[in-house]
Order: C-alpha cells, then structure tokens, then sequence
C-alpha cells in the first residue's frame, strides 16, 4: 500500500491553509507558499515583491519547532487555530482567507505527518513522522490528547481523527497546487477580487465559502 492509494481509498481531495489577504499579495505574486524559514530569507532580499510586508506574527515561537515546514490540515480548514489567530489583538484587524490545495503535497517523501497539533505535548509523544505509517496514524481509531480523546465514531473517512492533525510540508508549495481560496463574504469577495485584478494578481480563484470560518466542521 502508498499513500496515493490511502489517499484514493480514503477519497481525499484536498488540503487547507489559512492566511491572510496581506499574505496572499505575496503568495500569488511569487506563485509560491513558502515556510517560515525561506520566508525570512526572502524578506533579506529587499527585491521588491510584497515579502516585505508579509504578516510573520501569527505564529513567531513556532512551538513544533519546524519552521522550514508549511502547516495544512487534511479535508477540512484547521479552524480553532484560525479561530485563535484571529482574535489576537495584534491580528484582529486583519482578513483571512482559507486556501484548498490538491493533494498532491501528501505524495512528497519529506512530508510530515502529526495526528494532532504539531505544537501540542500530545505531538511530541505520538512523533511527527514522514511516510506511509505516520499518515494512517492521523486515521487512528483513538487519539488521546491532555484535554481530550479524539474518536472515529460517525466520522467519514477523508477526515482525520483529530480535527487538528496537520500535515507539514517541507520548504514551499506552487500556487498551481491551489484548487480555491475561500472568502467569509461576498462583501471581501468583490473587494478583494477588484484589489488583486488592478494589480495584475490571479483572482478567479476565489470563492465564497462562510462557513468555513464561522465554525469547525465535525463530520
């Protein structure tokens, strides 16, 4: 068995990241994702692309300790963390969108797998781990972490036992893997679609999609 063929048996489709409209200037201009890591690099070259004003606080200790990695979740948006992020103070005065990727980054040798949030203790105890073993583990039948047990009761199986299992991709990730970038409104959807077309920037990707960001999706 390989992951393609977990990933055709298990009729998953697609991954998610969230960011926010300030980092997607960057993103579809540069036409990649990238980590943490090259991110900083690139913000050095002072080349004239909008890196240098990429939101980079939104995660600054980076706890899991992988900065050369980029966090996505597994058939649906990763939404307490989104949830968390954007109630900062610091970060309250921002937009979010939730991007959906192909899966094609699941195929990567060096793709990590965490069955819960890669930054958690309960991370830590389980591994983060490439390979064939570390995805199926996301599909436990059991997750146990310090503030509860995760079960695969009534769940479908494109989604992961833990709705914060992440899935780490190493270095950078093209735009052309990006199915859809979600918006909470039509409101931002005509906004930002206006913003991005006056400055030549790809916008027939968005979509409206408002309850990815006003709830988790359980099953």
């Amino acid at each position: 068995m390989t992951i393609a063929q977990r990933i055709n048996e298990r009729k998953i489709d697609s991954l998610y990241h969230f960011t926010t409209i300030e980092n997607l200037f960057s993103i579809l201009e540069r036409e990649f994702i990238y980590s943490r890591t090259l991110i900083d690099q690139l913000k050095l070259t002072n080349d004239g692309f909008y890196t240098g004003d990429y939101v980079d606080h939104m995660d600054p200790e980076r706890l899991d300790g992988l900065r050369n990695y980029i966090n996505l979740s597994l058939s649906r948006p990763h939404w307490y963390l989104l949830n968390k992020y954007s109630k900062r103070p610091e970060l309250k005065h921002f937009d979010w969108c939730i991007l959906q990727l192909n899966t094609e980054p699941l195929l990567r040798p060096d793709t990590l797998f965490s069955v819960c949030n890669a930054a958690s203790n309960a991370a830590k105890n389980y591994g983060i781990y490439p390979g064939l073993n570390a995805f199926d583990n996301m599909f436990k039948e059991q997750v146990k972490t310090p503030s509860k047990t995760y079960s695969r009761q009534n769940l479908p199986s494109h989604f992961t036992t833990d709705i914060q299992a992440e899935v780490l991709v190493k270095d950078q990730i093209s735009t052309q893997n990006i199915q859809t970038v979600h918006l909470p409104s039509e409101k931002k959807l005509k906004q930002y679609q206006a913003a991005f077309n006056l400055l030549s920037l790809k916008s027939d990707l968005f979509a409206v999609n408002e309850p990815l960001f006003t709830a988790p999706i359980l099953k």
